[in-house]
């Protein structure tokens, strides 16, 4: 082979090229080519993960005309289309240039329909009857047009100020008079994207059928290596499954470094050699796990993500897992979840040091510290430290060192220090403070002194480090623990205490 399948990648694949998605493609079909009525379907899956290559392949490429006849397709990047004005003033135009190709002659009527959409029309209501008509008598001529628009998740910020441009899309897919073949290609569900535009268009994703593209199977990932090499391709297929899940672009970046280190040969290398091409990763998976990071974290799926594959479940839902799993970022396995390839789980473990425990301590470390300033205020008064200290001498310690601590601050930092004397108390001196009034605290942590001095243990390892920027030098399972006593606490002391006065409200 002298020629690289995968110099390309990272562009839409179509054609030859194009690997796999056998179900997705009869899908699409069915639903948006072969019925009388075209059906509205929205592709939704992970960044790169194929979604603009499939829609592209099955109804832009060449030949899909001509094995379609009558198939008008439109294709639009709704990042690039401005308005939902600009989108039906494009989209008239693009069926009346295809149509110059189908007809030898254009009727007047059809004509005068796309002189009427196409003028500049004030008001959007009228506009919108005007493309109606046209498309309507577009149909009637036993035309399909399909309206692709890629990107659609753009569509919250471009329609956000723009009422009834859902409605008018849907109007233009959903009534048989003039129907189109709508089809989206998104990485959020339809749903999330209105209602970060426009909750009140909410019927918008009810027409709509959602097909999910996740990662290659095995048989695909098979035939995806094949196009290197037809021969001794399974040899690459466990390792592409390490280390990309089965993720196209991902597994393409590997196949370009296996056909660079063959620089065309015939010979496939053998598993040492392609053990080895594991390192150093390719620069792109680095870069494809922070934009897919920074997507997880703006919708809020990561910390879920996050607790379903490493734990603790604390938070995440039934329904987490299933939204996760449905759009490809997760698996199943014997005993769980799994992320979507073993390299990707193992980045997700690095990035759970840096990301969760810091606030969720801080939350407790606030909500500790206000419950012990107040039951000590129930029991000496306002002014309980001097009180405290002729009442536990042997617990004055702690006390004291808080106070130089915090006129330390005082005097660096003036008016900004903070007055809160166990502002400058640290894990282990919580966890003093109130065993050495266990008569006071017992009743609201409900365990024995040897059950929370095991917790505050591994508080206070985890909470160290953490405060230094070197949770790196923590353990995963250190790390988990401290999450796991971070929520027990925070079921005790977040609800007693974050109605009343003070620092933990």
């Amino acid at each position: 082979m002298t020629r690289n399948p995968f110099a390309t990648v990272g562009q839409m694949v179509y054609g030859d090229d194009h690997v796999g998605r056998r179900s997705e493609i009869r899908t699409l079909t069915e639903r948006v080519l072969a019925q009388s009525t075209a059906g509205a379907t929205a592709i939704i899956g992970p960044p790169r993960v194929g979604k603009s290559s499939l829609a592209y392949h099955l109804f832009m490429r060449p030949e899909a005309r001509a094995e379609h006849p009558g198939l008008l397709p439109v294709w639009m990047n709704v990042r690039l289309v401005g308005n939902i004005r600009r989108l039906f003033t494009r989209l008239v135009e693009e069926v009346w240039e295809l149509l110059q190709t189908e007809l030898d002659e254009i009727d007047p009527r059809l004509t005068q329909a796309y002189e009427r959409a196409g003028a500049d029309e004030p008001e959007w209501i009228l506009a919108q009857g005007e493309t109606q008509e046209f498309l309507k008598l577009v149909r009637r001529r036993g035309f399909r047009v399909v309206l692709i628009l890629d990107e659609f998740d753009a569509a919250r910020e471009v329609f956000r100020s723009q009422p009834g441009a859902f409605q008018g899309l849907r109007e233009i897919a959903y009534n048989p008079e003039w129907n189109i073949g709508l089809v989206t290609t998104s990485r959020r569900e339809l749903r999330e994207i209105v209602d970060m535009a426009d909750p009140a268009e909410s019927t918008f994703p009810g027409i709509f059928r959602s097909v999910y593209l996740r990662c290659f199977d095995e048989a695909d990932l098979t035939d995806l290596a094949a196009r290197l090499n037809d021969k001794g391709t399974e040899a690459l297929v466990p390792c592409l499954q390490e280390m990309s899940g089965g993720h196209p672009y991902l597994a393409s970046h590997l196949l370009d470094r296996v056909w660079t280190e063959l620089q065309g040969s015939s010979f496939l290398p053998q598993v040492e050699e392609i053990r080895a091409l594991r390192e150093p990763v390719p620069p792109e998976f680095h870069d494809y796990y922070r934009d897919l990071k920074d997507l997880l974290s703006a919708d809020g799926r990561l910390k879920a993500l996050l607790e379903i594959v490493l734990g603790p479940q604390l938070t995440v839902t039934p329904d987490d897992a299933e939204s996760l799993l449905q759009q490809g970022l997760i698996r199943r396995c014997e005993d769980g979840y799994r992320a979507f390839s073993d390299h990707f789980e193992r980045y997700l473990t690095l990035l759970s040091r840096e990301l969760r425990p810091w606030d969720s301590w801080n939350a407790v470390e606030n909500g500790v510290r206000a419950l012990i300033e107040r039951t000590f205020q129930a029991k000496y008064g306002n002014d309980w430290p001097g009180t405290y200290r002729r009442a536990r001498p042997h617990a004055a310690e702690i006390l004291d060192r808080c106070e130089q601590m915090r006129a330390r601050e005082q005097r660096t930092f003036g008016a900004r220090a903070s007055t809160q004397l166990l502002d400058f108390s640290y894990p282990k001196d919580l966890y003093e403070l109130m065993a050495s009034h266990w008569d006071l605290f017992s009743p609201i942590l409900k365990k024995d002194k040897a059950y929370w001095r095991e917790r505050f243990a591994v508080l206070t390892k985890v909470r160290n480090p953490m405060a230094h920027s070197r949770v790196n030098a923590v353990g995963p399972t250190d790390l988990r623990l401290f999450e796991a006593y971070c929520a027990e606490l925070m079921d005790i002391v977040g609800t007693r205490y974050s109605a009343g006065a003070g620092r933990a409200k």
